[in-house]
């Protein structure tokens, strides 16, 4: 019994890792999925001073990508003692992932569901040249013209974006359901 709950525990905490480093690929972009696999490769530490040299990534942006997921609380900063000196490391947060994913795919809903009240309650108009949107007073003041490239504007298909963004809306409540079902 202790055995099957050691390996479902491990592939809970694999799929949340998965999911984590997706989701920061998805807000830091690929030096934060680099850092990221590179912490998993090294015992979930990471240390600053040599991480810039060991990813080939600037030590600046290493730090500020340590720093947002450190406010995320997907990593604590250690002190960790070599030889004379004190060097900066981070380590991975593992308990606090699923915390994370939820509360991104939160924040991802609401958006989402303010985009579909946005569309709901306005007509929108887009630049096919420049694909800038325009609400309908906008576009009315523009002579339904883009202000960049005096393009003619053509009205967004509400219908479409609509049905498209309320399914988003359902895959993620599913997500989060499922979530939530499973213990995570």
């Amino acid at each position: 019994m202790t055995t099957e709950k050691t390996v479902t525990g491990t592939l809970k905490t694999g799929k949340l890792v998965e999911i984590t480093t997706i989701i920061v690929e998805k807000m830091m972009g690929e030096e934060g999925r680099k850092i990221l696999e590179f912490m998993l490769s090294n015992n979930d530490l990471i240390i600053e001073e040599t991480a810039g040299k060991d990813l080939n990534i600037k030590s600046n942006i290493v730090r500020k990508i340590l720093q947002k997921l450190s406010d995320e609380a997907v990593v604590i900063p250690v002190k960790v003692k070599d030889k004379d000196k004190v060097l900066h490391g981070w380590t991975l947060n593992r308990d606090a992932l699923a915390n994370f994913i939820i509360t991104r795919l939160r924040k991802s809903r609401d958006k989402l569901s303010a985009r579909i009240r946005e569309l709901e309650e306005n007509t929108f108009f887009m630049c096919p040249t420049c694909h800038r949107r325009f609400r309908y007073e906008e576009a009315l003041a523009n002579d339904f013209h883009c202000p960049n490239d005096n393009t003619l504007l053509i009205e967004v298909n509400r219908d479409y974006e609509l049905n498209f963004l309320r399914e988003k809306l359902k895959s993620l409540d599913r997500l989060l359901e499922y979530i939530y079902s499973d213990g995570f």
